[in-house]
């Protein structure tokens, strides 16, 4: 049986007030359960942030984790921790100068063999740690990245406060001077999911013509 406008309106309205009801409902049993964590101990806003985490995907919360990274060493905020692995992949691409064309390949040797690959560049000597004040790290920092070193060349162990500190000091001297955000700083959109199947409808019409 088709409704009037006036029962269309009527049950309209009755289904949103119900709905509105359970949402209030839901919203006191989660401020119950948050009271329930505080009482035994959980810090509430550690928890609101896993569950905001827990909804994305692990690749969007590597991002996500990379992301404040950045942003908090650009801002000097590290606080002695330095830079996520994923975070210095992230700025490291980003840096990176255009792809060179891939070289010919060399002709083989005498023998017929073919030549030897070519040596990988060795990673940057690490040094020891040494007992330096942070602030001139930074300064080191800010220096190399303007000499177009790589996040990667930051000299400090792990475990040495001045290795935070120069990864500070780069990030600051990284900042865009201009408008555009750095590609870095911004968070990568996700391809389209692939189709699994071609559309139905262009495969009927294929098999009808």
């Amino acid at each position: 049986m088709k409704r009037s406008p006036r029962e269309l309106l009527v049950y309209t309205v009755q289904t949103l007030e119900r709905l509105e009801a359970e949402k209030e409902r839901a919203s006191d049993a989660f401020r119950e359960g948050m009271s329930h964590a505080r009482s035994v101990g959980y810090d509430t806003d550690t928890l609101r942030v896993v569950l905001r985490l827990r909804k994305m995907s692990p690749e969007r919360r590597k991002e996500r984790r990379a992301l404040e990274a950045i942003y908090l060493a650009a801002l000097g905020l590290l606080d002695g921790d330095p830079l996520t692995d994923e975070a210095r992949r992230r700025l490291d691409q980003a840096d990176a100068p255009p792809a060179k064309p891939s070289p010919k390949p060399e002709p083989p040797t005498r023998d017929g063999a073919p030549p030897p690959p070519a040596a990988s560049l060795p990673p940057p000597p690490q040094l020891s740690m040494q007992l330096k004040d942070p602030e001139e790290a930074r300064k080191e920092g800010r220096t190399a990245a303007g000499a177009g070193k790589r996040i990667y060349d930051n000299p400090y162990p792990a475990g040495d406060p001045c290795r935070a500190a120069w990864d500070e000091g780069w990030c600051e001297s990284k900042k865009s001077n201009g408008m555009d955000t750095p590609a870095a700083y911004q968070r990568r959109t996700e391809p389209p999911p692939k189709k699994s199947e071609k559309d139905p409808k262009a495969k009927d019409q294929k098999g009808n013509s």
